[in-house]
């Protein structure tokens, strides 16, 4: 039953995979590459090593982070796409406070930059939450505008108060070493992360928020038909902005890993460097589903720093992963819009039938 339920999800994501993967061997034929050779160096430079495979886990945390914020949001029925914009509160948030945590010890300066993360995030996506439910903004609109002042006011702090005084550069100071989340030493050059732990342990998380509690039956209820929610006494405006400040904390972390795990120990203007957008993309390739999103995740990670590995090795445009990215999520909409159509010509449920849906969701499979 379990496999029967997953098998759809399955397909969709194996299919989308390998038609990127023939968009990709077309490109480099005409590029004059062969793809058996770009796919030897992709792999060096994925997984080839201890110190590729460090660097693409590593950088698939804040992706994963993103996906489960993207989840819960529309588990409630909540779309929005404020994420970038979150995860640039949030990586500021934590950078104002990470500088002034130096002399705290380091597994409670780590700590309190994560906690500080969240809260960031958080903080900005209510902004959304608040314009949606008191004053009927579509979050979709509101968060999209919110993403452009989160740039504007990242490039005016380090350019202003977070600005580093020994630097030129948009850039603040060091962070302090206490601050540095720690990386795993028996791995060359430490580029594998101890957030690296975040994969699983956010992702069940989230599947027990959503699956076996109360409140994550609230969500889902709200999300799948509001009116018959309230006949249950759930309130699916409250529902909707609890989850949209759960997603934007868990933007606003994701914010804290790339700033705070990432290769460079101080904040630019540029971090962000399209974690929230691929993030949206990496759960919509998993069905929106918690635990598939792992995968999803390690695979958008991949074409990130394969990218970087075929343009050294073979001289291949770094732009082929975004070209590639970008034809998965046309792809992935593409299904979606194909299976909802599927959906409506379906016939209609009648009102009891409905309303015992309704009350099972609790009892569903995240």
């Amino acid at each position: 039953m379990l496999m029967r339920q997953h098998l759809p999800r399955v397909l969709v994501t194996v299919g989308v995979i390998v038609i990127a993967a023939l968009i990709a061997s077309l490109i480099l034929l005409a590029s004059g590459v062969a793809p058996v050779d770009a796919l030897s160096a992709f792999w060096e430079g994925t997984f080839g090593n201890g110190t590729n495979a460090g660097t693409t886990l590593t950088q698939a945390v804040p992706l994963l982070l993103v996906a489960l914020g993207w989840i819960v949001a529309t588990r409630a029925g909540r779309l929005h796409v404020g994420y970038p914009g979150q995860v640039i509160a949030g990586g500021a948030t934590a950078t104002a406070i990470g500088l002034n945590c130096g002399g705290l010890p380091g597994a409670l300066a780590v700590l309190v930059t994560a906690l500080a993360g969240i809260a960031g995030g958080a903080l900005w996506a209510g902004l959304t939450a608040w314009l949606w439910a008191s004053r009927g903004v579509l979050e979709i609109i509101s968060s999209l505008l919110l993403n452009l002042v989160a740039i504007q006011v990242a490039a005016w702090l380090v350019r202003g108060p977070l600005q580093g005084t020994a630097s030129q550069e948009p850039q603040t100071a060091n962070f302090p070493p206490s601050t540095i989340w720690p990386s795993v030493p028996a791995i060359p050059g430490q580029t594998l992360s101890f957030d690296v732990v975040l994969l699983p342990i956010c992702a069940v998380i989230v599947v027990l928020l959503l699956s076996r509690t109360v409140f994550g039956f609230g969500l889902r209820a709200s999300g799948g038909n509001g009116e018959a929610a309230r006949w249950l006494g759930i309130d699916p405006k409250r529902g909707g902005v609890v989850a949209i400040l759960i997603s934007g904390g868990f933007a606003g972390l994701a914010g804290a890993a790339l700033l705070f795990a990432g290769t460079a120990p101080w904040m630019s203007d540029g971090f962000e460097a399209g974690v929230g957008f691929n993030g949206i993309a990496v759960a919509l390739l998993a069905g929106n589903s918690p635990v598939f999103a792992i995968l999803t995740a390690v695979v958008f990670s991949a074409l990130n720093v394969g990218g970087t590995a075929l343009q050294a090795t073979l001289d291949v445009p770094s732009s082929l992963a975004e070209v590639l990215q970008g034809a998965v999520i046309v792809l992935v909409l593409l299904a979606a819009v194909l299976a909802r159509r599927r959906r409506e010509q379906a016939p209609a449920p009648q009102p009891a039938a409905a309303a015992k849906s309704l009350a099972l969701v609790g009892t569903e499979e995240v």
